[in-house]
C-alpha cells in the first residue's frame, strides 16, 4: 500500500513538473515570437523612411541600438517623425531676443495653435508688403539631365579617390569622410556671395542628394 501511495506521488509530481515545463516552453516561444514582430516592424519602418533619414544624416547603427533596447513600433515612429521633421529656423536678434523661443510646451494637452505656429508664418501669408516676397517668385535653372549626372560621376570618384589615397577602410571612417565632404562642398556654396539665393538652394539639395547616393551605396557593401 505505500509503494502504491509512492508512485502516485511520483506521477503527480512528474506530470506537474511536465506541465510546468511545458507552460514555460509556451511562454518561451510566444516571448519570443513577439519579439521576432517587433524587430520586423521596426526593421520595415527604418527601411520605409531610409531616404528621409539619409538626408538628416542619421546614423543607422544608432537606431538599430535603440531597437536592440526594446523600443516598441509606435516609439521608433516617433523617433523618425522627429528626426525627419522640418527644422524651424529662429531668428535672433542682437540684444539676445528669439522671436518663437518662448513657446510655452504643455505635455498635458496639445499645443496651442500659436505656440506650435512657426513664427513669422502668418506675416509670410499675407505677404505682399514683405520685400522678401519678390525673391521667393525668383526662378533659377538648374542643370540640365546629363550635367547633373556629370557632376555626381565627378564627385562620386573624388570621394572614392579620397578613401583610396587616405586609406581608409574601416566603415564608420568612411562615413565621417562622406560627411566632410559634403560639409566642405555646401560650405563652398554658402560663402559663393556671387551665385543668386535659388542658385545656392539648388546646389545644396545635389550636395544632399550626392550625400543621400553615396550614403546608401556606402551600407550596400
Amino acid at each position: 500500500m505505500a509503494t502504491d501511495t509512492v508512485e502516485l506521488w511520483s506521477s503527480v509530481a512528474l506530470v506537474v513538473v511536465l506541465l510546468a515545463g511545458y507552460l514555460w516552453l509556451r511562454s518561451h516561444q510566444h516571448r519570443r515570437r513577439l519579439e521576432r514582430e517587433r524587430k520586423l516592424r521596426c526593421k520595415e519602418l527604418i527601411l520605409d523612411n531610409r531616404l528621409p533619414l539619409a538626408r538628416r544624416k542619421v546614423d543607422f547603427d544608432l537606431l538599430v541600438d535603440l531597437v536592440k533596447l526594446g523600443i516598441d513600433a509606435g516609439q521608433l515612429e516617433k523617433v523618425v517623425e522627429l528626426l525627419t521633421a522640418v527644422p524651424v529656423e529662429h531668428h535672433v536678434s542682437e540684444d539676445g531676443q528669439g522671436n518663437g523661443l518662448n513657446a510655452k510646451l504643455d505635455f498635458e494637452g496639445e499645443l496651442s495653435d500659436s505656440a506650435a505656429a512657426a513664427p513669422g508664418t502668418a506675416d509670410r501669408a499675407g505677404g505682399s508688403d514683405d520685400p522678401a516676397g519678390e525673391e521667393a517668385v525668383e526662378v533659377v535653372e538648374g542643370m540640365p539631365v546629363e550635367k547633373e549626372k556629370a557632376w555626381f560621376r565627378m564627385a562620386h570618384n573624388r570621394f572614392r579617390h579620397a578613401l583610396v589615397d587616405k586609406e581608409i577602410t574601416e566603415r564608420q571612417a568612411r562615413f565621417r569622410m562622406l560627411v566632410r565632404m559634403v560639409e566642405l562642398g555646401k560650405k563652398a556654396v554658402q560663402d559663393d556671395g556671387a551665385k543668386p539665393v535659388k542658385r545656392k538652394e539648388y546646389e545644396l539639395e545635389l550636395w544632399d542628394r550626392f550625400y543621400e547616393n553615396e550614403y546608401l551605396e556606402l551600407n550596400s557593401e
